[in-house]
């Protein structure tokens, strides 16, 4: 198979993998909002946004640095995957740890969200992201060797186990507790799964190869400034929220967010696949680095004009479904930073596999400074919705700031004609919400009518979209073509990237 139809089949099943995972969330956030109410699921909320700050200590860059450098010496790929293993199974201990200890010092008089049944909630979840963590690093072999399927199907079983742990707990009337534990029992059935899977493809074992463990470390540390900095940047305004905020706010926002955060993972899925493709090419390919990156920017930005109109013209059903009418306010706005969102994505990991960490490092350290800021002063007045807008405000100078940088840096002209996706989305959803508002159900629609909508209006306004797009030749004539390839080991006509 072709590198094209390899990327573009793995792609496909990622999507269809997520899909799946979007229903599955959905359905059982739907179920745990319903079953634990609004301020004890923002409790929840808290707790996971809380572990995510240390989380991303853990995983210390080690996933891209050691990507990178597999894909780039292929003759070490066993020694470099297996220390790497080992120094996330060793390291990612300390981090997550440190998130309990420091948790029960929260003085919960201060910061009423924070109670204890929260604090043991959040050593759950940090054994949570533990094992989690694991199952990303054995990901990585699936994404090398263009073999996604296999990851989506322990993914998809993962869910199903979640599911049907959180039937448990709703039928059984457990609490946070039984939340936290479910989501673990179904991260270990993946990591289970994932290792068996992964050994058939590669050949290592987890070790520590003293030259290796000191390369790897030196270049992550940068590395995990940026994820660090990043996230602070996407999640301060979350944490704020649970200290200044009613656990109520943190729970309506939770409820926006969890559809946000389900959405973004669909490019990270995409630009994990093309991100060891940029990594060789930055070393020996100029022209072809820019092709590709050419290509990367139109799939991004159309995904992210698309998403962001879907959500726009479904929230108030999304938010009905997952029983918080509330939420559709915040929704909506965080949909307006998901084409920023899909564009940064791209940029930074173009300027990390040309190993440029220290200049997205300093880049971020400002933005976080000022998503600090900002949050801290609006949040006590405007609640969640000063964190959604906040949001959108830092990821439009992200993608801003990091596009000029590339063409001033590579002297690039990119072609900007995918831009027409953007009056062509907005014409697409007024069109949809003219029709919508004539046929929509009354101000309370049922659960049925909601599901039923958010199915035929969007599945209606993608394919006006998509449809729209094609004729104006915005979409990628190639890349359609090329998920005609089926799965790996099909025949390929053609060899290009």
């Amino acid at each position: 198979m072709s590198l094209a139809r390899a990327v573009a089949w793995n792609s496909l099943v990622q999507v269809g993998g997520r899909l799946f995972g979007l229903v599955a969330s959905m359905t059982f956030n739907a179920i745990l909002i319903r079953h634990l109410g609004i301020a004890t699921f923002g409790q929840f909320t808290a707790a996971s946004v809380y572990v995510g700050l240390f989380m991303i200590l853990g995983e210390s860059g080690l996933y891209l640095v050691s990507v990178r450098k597999a894909m780039q010496e292929p003759e070490q790929r066993g020694r470099i995957l297996g220390t790497a293993l080992g120094l996330r199974l060793l390291w990612t201990i300390f981090p997550l740890g440190l998130a309990f200890v420091v948790a029960q010092w929260i003085p919960e008089q201060r910061f009423p969200t924070y109670q204890p049944v929260v604090k043991l909630t959040i050593g759950i979840l940090a054994f949570n992201e533990y094992i989690r963590l694991l199952s990303q690093f054995l990901t990585a072999i699936f994404r090398m060797h263009l073999r996604m399927d296999l990851a989506v199907i322990g993914e998809a079983g993962s869910r199903l186990v979640a599911l049907a742990g959180i039937l448990w707990v709703a039928q059984s009337g457990g609490g946070l507790i039984a939340v936290g534990l479910t989501f673990t029992l179904a991260n270990a059935v993946n990591l289970a799964y994932a290792w068996l899977v992964a050994r058939r493809l590669e050949t290592f074992r987890p070790e520590l190869h003293r030259p290796l463990v000191g390369a790897l470390l030196r270049e992550s540390i940068v590395v995990a400034g940026v994820l660090i900095l990043s996230l602070l940047r996407v999640q301060v305004g979350t944490l704020l929220l649970s200290l200044l905020r009613p656990a109520e706010d943190v729970g309506i926002y939770g409820v926006a967010s969890k559809v946000h955060e389900v959405v973004i993972t669909f490019p990270g899925l995409f630009i994990a696949l093309v991100y060891p493709l940029l990594s060789r090419l930055a070393s020996e390919n100029a022209d072809r680095l820019r092709q590709t990156f050419q290509r990367t920017f139109d799939v991004m930005f159309l995904a992210g004009v698309a998403s962001a109109l879907e959500i726009l013209v479904l929230a108030p059903q999304i938010a009905s479904i997952l029983g918080e009418s509330r939420a559709t306010a915040p929704m909506r706005v965080l949909a307006l930073s998901l084409p920023a969102i899909f564009l940064g994505m791209s940029f930074s990991h173009l300027l990390l596999a040309e190993s440029r960490q220290g200049l997205i490092l300093r880049f971020y350290t400002l933005l976080a400074m000022a998503s600090l800021a900002s949050n801290a002063l609006l949040v006590p007045h405007f609640s969640y919705m000063a964190v959604a807008t906040t949001s959108v405000v830092m990821e439009t100078c992200v993608v801003l700031c990091l596009s000029t940088y590339v063409a001033w840096r590579r002297h690039w002209r990119l072609d900007l004609r995918v831009l027409w996706a953007l009056p062509l989305a907005t014409a697409t959803g007024l069109v949809v919400h003219a029709i919508g508002s004539r046929i929509v159900p009354a101000a309370h629609p049922s659960l049925l009518a909601s599901i039923l909508y958010v199915v035929i209006a969007g599945g209606g306004t993608i394919l006006l979209f998509a449809g729209a797009a094609w004729r104006l030749g915005l979409v990628d004539a190639g890349f359609i073509r090329s998920l005609r390839g089926g799965p790996p080991g099909a025949p390929a006509a053609e060899n290009s990237t």
